[in-house]
């Protein structure tokens, strides 16, 4: 139709009409452009490789030329590190396995108390014992009628060391034993195994049964090698018959456990005790469900407060806490007791830095004139002060991987004589304690690698020891 019309066919513009002299000129140039920012870019990283592996080369032909002087200094930081690492790994451990033991708790169950467990440590003891008169059973009737949230309420009885107590098989004499009179509840409400045998049951608390449930330590201590189900023991005088052993439990320091138990029906410790060693009776209360637990822990305080008369703006005079208020209580104890001992330990950090740092400063006055060639050669005020804080930081740094290693090595011989006592190290305390090692000989290298860059060339060349 074109060739109708007499009209000229315009054809879109390829590739080969835009390929003029003046484009590929331009095309030409701005390549050249990039491939001389790309080829600058790289020669200033590989610049500053350089200068930074020089600066390394420099550093360590000092330490290695002055081992006296980097031995004392690492001795500082092996020892602060090393301390900080041992410290860590214990509490960490101790902190595992204790929430490990309260996690066997019954999250549905809590405890309501003539004490707390913070009320222990208060000075004025006797005194808040006054203030805190005993629970009674008629206590646990009330809680058990007028608490919607509360399936079952166990009370028991905890043995006061006013007298000794003893408990001995032909001549054989049990060692710290610790005594409970319980109903049938206190079993499932503290997550305690019987894995030999039975535990306490209903009928023996109500018909005042002399039989005893007793722990791993004690049944080794009478027994030895022999079976102790269906064996007679005294418990200060009278005598109980074995029915059941609990499962054996970890063991703090030598501390008190469960291994040391002696559960007797709660109706035969009510018919052989006095009334001074009824005083501190306690309940194990079980919900409905782990939910229901807060709902039952404050239908519980309302009653004993109306039972008490006491005012709305008095403060409980008993107390009433949950398995997760243990593992609260424990949580805030080991963080201040840790933060603490990592505090004390850093002292032993701040004494290595002060001793990088004069070390260093004499280091710069040694090598003054060292310093001024190096300047009158070429090397500019950064490398100076690169090369000065790579020492420092490298000393730390090997002092550092020093300590871990030292602190690792304690803490596993720690753990060694002290089966009980677990350590665990994390990756995250070992990548702290090198962090912290680097970051020392940054802070405390920085004044006299300031000193040593600002030293004038033409003084430092001068300079006579």
């Amino acid at each position: 139709m074109s060739e109708l019309t007499g009209e000229k066919t315009k054809h879109a513009p390829t590739d080969e009409t835009r390929r003029t002299p003046e484009g590929n000129l331009l095309a030409y140039f701005g390549s050249l452009r990039v491939v001389r920012v790309l080829s600058s870019r790289r020669l200033f990283h590989a610049r500053r490789a350089a200068e930074v592996g020089e600066a390394f080369r420099l550093a360590l032909g000092s330490i290695n030329q002055h081992r006296f002087q980097s031995a004392l200094t690492l001795a500082g930081i092996i020892m602060g590190i090393a301390t900080v690492i041992v410290v860590v790994a214990l509490i960490q451990g101790l902190d595992n396995t204790i929430k490990r033991s309260l996690s066997r708790l019954n999250p549905s169950s809590f405890i309501v108390g003539r004490l707390g467990f913070s009320d222990f440590g208060n000075p004025d003891f006797e005194g808040l014992l006054k203030k805190r008169p005993p629970l009674t059973l008629e206590d646990a009737q009330e809680i058990r009628e007028r608490c919607p949230a509360v399936r079952a309420v166990g009370p028991f009885y905890a043995k006061m060391p006013f007298e000794p107590l003893r408990v001995w098989y032909r001549g054989e004499e049990a060692q710290g034993p610790i005594l409970r009179g319980i109903e049938h509840y206190f079993t499932d409400a503290t997550g305690m195994v019987v894995d030999r045998g039975r535990s306490i049951t209903l009928s023996d608390s109500t018909h005042r049964r002399n039989v005893a449930v007793i722990g791993r330590a004690i049944a080794d201590g009478l027994f030895g090698a022999e079976d102790p189900l269906g064996k007679e023991i005294h418990i200060d005088g009278p005598v109980y018959e074995v029915v059941g052993l609990i499962e054996e439990r970890e063991v703090f320091f030598g501390a008190p456990s469960e291994n040391q138990l002696v559960l007797i029906p709660f109706g035969a410790f009510d018919k052989y005790y006095s009334e001074r060693e009824k005083e501190f009776l306690q309940f194990f209360c079980l919900a409905g469900s782990p939910e229901e637990v807060e709902q039952g822990m404050n239908e519980a305080r309302e009653v004993l407060r109306r039972r008490r008369r006491l005012a709305d703006d008095a403060p409980d005079n008993f107390a009433v806490f949950g398995s997760n208020q243990m593992l609260d209580i424990w949580t805030q104890a080991s963080s201040g007791i840790g933060m603490l001992m990592v505090g004390v330990a850093s002292l032993g950090l701040l004494i290595g830095g002060i001793g990088v740092m004069n070390i260093m400063l004499v280091s710069v006055t040694e090598r003054t004139a060292e310093i001024g060639l190096r300047k009158a050669v070429g090397a500019r005020r950064r490398d100076v002060l690169w090369q000065f804080l790579l020492e420092a930081m490298m000393l730390t740094l090997m002092g550092g991987a020093a300590g871990i290693l030292v602190g690792i090595a304690i803490a596993l011989l720690v753990q060694w004589f002290l089966p009980s006592l677990e350590a665990s190290i994390s990756v995250a305390a070992v990548s702290a304690g090198l962090a912290v090692s680097a970051s020392v000989g940054l802070g405390f290298g920085l004044w006299p690698a300031y000193r040593a860059a600002g030293l004038d060339p033409i003084d430092a060349l001068r300079y006579e020891r």
